[in-house]
């Protein structure tokens, strides 16, 4: 892919100039190949319908579908709307999610590997997404540290951040929790974990949907997670994305984990996210 390329941060992350993503949206290959490489890709100023979004994701692998169905596009499916808008007094998407650091469904046996990010409707402030490497905070663990946590497993689950909707009504908090245990039980992965395509190992925990290590008690559990979730968030190694409409984010959940930052309710903000199945072939 002949195309410029500038850095987002010191240690990931480049805007792609002079990409056009409808005019090259069957280059997904190159894509991944980008990705690999820098971890999060910046395209600006795309005007892009639903279906050209669909059509760009599709280029880099299999679509993996929002669990939620209610927060689909009324038209693609494909597509998680987020937004605080309303249309008839009925809200056309999710208001507030990803509000804290995660690597997007991690909650599942088979997490997306890629996620793409239209930005339709932005304020002029705030909204913003932060971005750390799960690469860099493995790689300045110490020995020690890492040494404890090779061949750890960590349980992942979405009752962690679960949010009572109207399905839910006249049902008992305990009620809601066993109903979740099983339509989207509780999984496990690696601590350190390695990517599906790049074979190069990370960190793999989350502030949000990371729930304890197995073979250690819960209060060492929650101190560990504690005291890596620091590490991996500290604040001169994070990428801090200041939306412009017409952005597209382009980002490789298995080496990075993210956190949207909020915004004023009464502004419009609404996005369209896709996420990529994983063990996607290049």
């Amino acid at each position: 892919m002949n195309r410029e390329l500038r850095p987002l941060s010191e240690h990931f992350g480049v805007e792609l100039v002079g990409f056009d993503a409808r005019r090259d949206a069957g280059r997904g290959a190159e894509i991944l190949d980008l990705l690999l490489e820098h971890q999060l890709l910046l395209i600006r100023d795309q005007e892009l319908s639903p279906a050209d979004l669909v059509g760009l994701a599709r280029s880099t692998g299999p679509i993996l579908p929002f669990l939620l169905s209610n927060y689909r596009h009324p038209e693609f499916d494909e597509i998680l709307v987020t937004s605080n808008e309303k249309v008839d007094g009925k809200p056309i998407g999710v208001a507030r999610v990803g509000n804290f650091w995660h690597s997007d469904s991690s909650y599942i046996a088979s997490p997306a590997n890629t996620t793409l990010l239209h930005a339709v409707k932005v304020p002029p402030a705030g909204g913003d997404t932060l971005f750390a490497s799960m690469y860099l905070a493995l790689d300045e663990l110490s020995p020690e540290l890492r040494a404890t946590l090779e061949g750890r497993t960590a349980v992942h689950t979405i009752r962690k951040r679960y949010k009572v909707t109207s399905q839910d009504v006249g049902q008992s908090l305990r009620e809601i929790d066993d109903r979740l245990r099983l339509t989207i039980p509780d999984v496990t992965h690696p601590v350190i974990r390695e990517h599906p395509l790049a074979g190069r190992p990370a960190l793999y925990i989350s502030e949000g949907y990371t729930l304890s290590f197995e073979g250690m008690g819960w209060e060492q559990s929650q101190a560990l997670l504690e005291r890596l979730h620091a590490h991996a968030t500290r604040e001169h190694v994070i990428y801090r994305h200041r939306w412009r409409v017409g952005d597209t984010l382009i980002w490789d959940n298995p080496s990075l984990i993210h956190a949207a930052m909020p915004s004023d309710p009464e502004i419009p903000r609404t996005m369209h996210r896709i996420s990529i199945e994983s063990g996607v072939t290049r």
